[in-house]
């Protein structure tokens, strides 16, 4: 009997426009080796998914109430009350104690409302392929195609190598977003299928990355010089976090790295730092620790583009 490939899925857009040309499917893997702080999809970075809870979702114990009853652990039980604008009433809700929850997704099943809610599912390579499908004339029309993004999609480098495999028997342009940390062995497994890479760099001392985001550069930027090498085409995305990685002795490191990369790049996107994903680290359980930070301007950052463009590089923000 044929074995059947699958993988964890935190989610599936379509109709993208911004992580690749044309008109996109965007399929969003499980799991990420960095830590972030200003992650806007902190529910994406571990490996097996989370268990999020959305109170403002909630029925309310008196009408409902079968999480705490389907908690093999005990970890769900009565909390404290809200009040509803969905029933315009105060309800009671459950409290889940996150030490106890093993994340195993009972209470999920029976939550109709999905106040609790599991972050990822599991699927099959046939069954993304299903959706994928459905919006060949987009692609075809725009020039579109199908765009792998996480958390990291290396990863689960299997799963993701069989789902561009599959992409470009179907003639699709491809798109790989990757942070670039993962052994370029894994990389090697879908380098045949990746039209483009996406290719995040957060900033270019290595100490300074692994107190940033958790692991060290030096991976992540020789595998850029590696996809450079042979040919690939590299968009490169760099995240400006306000005190963290937007001292100019930084952004002209990265300006000179990207250039010596040579025609392999085909653009820097900057991306300014914002706040959208930070009501999920409540529904997970985690603390935002840049809470304290402001968005920046769209001036300040069309400043730090001009030295992109100083080095002759093609620059977008946003």
């Amino acid at each position: 009997m044929k074995q059947i490939l699958t993988g964890n899925v935190f989610d599936i857009q379509r109709y993208t426009l911004n992580d690749g040309p044309g008109i996109r499917t965007e399929i969003f893997l499980q799991g990420c080796d960095l830590k972030c702080p200003w992650c806007h999809s902190p529910d994406s970075q571990s490996y097996h998914g989370d268990l999020a809870w959305f109170p403002m979702l909630c029925v309310g114990i008196e009408k409902c109430g079968t999480c705490i009853s389907s908690c093999p652990n005990g970890a769900i039980e009565q909390g404290g009350e809200i009040y509803s604008k969905l029933t315009k009433t105060t309800l009671h809700i459950p409290k889940l104690d996150r030490k106890k929850c093993n994340t195993c997704g009972d209470c999920a099943k029976v939550c109709y409302p999905k106040a609790f809610y599991l972050t990822c599912r599991q699927m099959s390579v046939d069954e993304i392929m299903e959706i994928i499908k459905k919006d060949m004339r987009y692609y075809q029309t725009t020039n579109g195609g199908v765009t792998l993004s996480g958390g990291e999609p290396m990863v689960q480098s299997d799963f993701t190598a069989a789902i561009l495999k599959e992409c470009k028997s179907l003639g699709l342009h491809t798109a790989l977003d990757t942070t670039g940390f993962a052994a370029w062995s894994e990389y090697e497994k879908v380098i045949d299928y990746v039209d483009l890479f996406l290719f995040d760099l957060k900033c270019m001392s290595s100490d300074r990355s692994e107190e940033l985001v958790g692991v060290p550069n030096e991976l992540i930027l020789e595998n850029a010089k590696r996809l450079a090498k042979i040919g690939k085409k590299i968009q490169i995305r760099y995240p400006i976090i306000p005190t963290l990685n937007d001292q100019k002795e930084n952004m002209v490191s990265t300006a000179s790295f990207c250039k010596d990369l040579g025609d392999a790049v085909t653009m820097i996107q900057l991306l300014p730092y914002h706040r959208l994903g930070t009501v999920k680290y409540e529904r997970i359980g985690k603390d935002y620790t840049l809470s304290d930070l402001e968005p920046m301007s769209d001036i300040q950052a069309e400043e730090y583009a001009k030295i992109f463009h100083s080095y002759g590089l093609k620059t977008i923000v946003g």
